[in-house]
């Protein structure tokens, strides 16, 4: 397998996933740009990137990595999109527990509302 298709897999999984909000949908469009100009006859890339949900990520780095094994410039483009996609695709936040817990434990980005544990002890 291609080295590529691995990191590919995981950027393409976690922008189909909604990962970096606005940035991410336009990392989805540049790529979507990418392949038209590179195999605008090629249904089976052009449907994959167009329709997010028609093909699974690791499907669709596996047909990029494949047309990029083929074609040195567009696996040159592909890299670039990698290398600028990347950093906005993975999590800035690492979660790590290095002793016992003996209560409650919280890992998490984002939380959008409370979180409760047991009895409210207000009332």
């Amino acid at each position: 397998m291609d080295p590529i298709v691995p990191t590919l897999a995981a950027i393409l999984s976690a922008l189909v996933g909604g990962a970096a909000g606005e940035a991410g949908k336009n990392a989805w469009e540049a790529l979507a740009a990418l392949v038209r100009r590179r195999f605008g006859r090629d249904r089976q890339a052009l449907t994959a990137v167009e329709r997010p949900d028609a093909v699974a990520p690791g499907e669709l780095a596996r047909l990029l990595g494949e047309r990029a094994a083929a074609d040195p410039e567009f696996r040159a483009e592909l890299e670039r999109w990698i290398a600028e996609t990347e950093p906005a695709a993975r999590p800035d936040v690492v979660n790590i527990n290095t002793g016992t817990v003996s209560g409650n434990l919280v890992q998490a980005r984002d939380i959008h509302g409370s979180i409760t544990f047991g009895a409210d002890p207000s009332r």
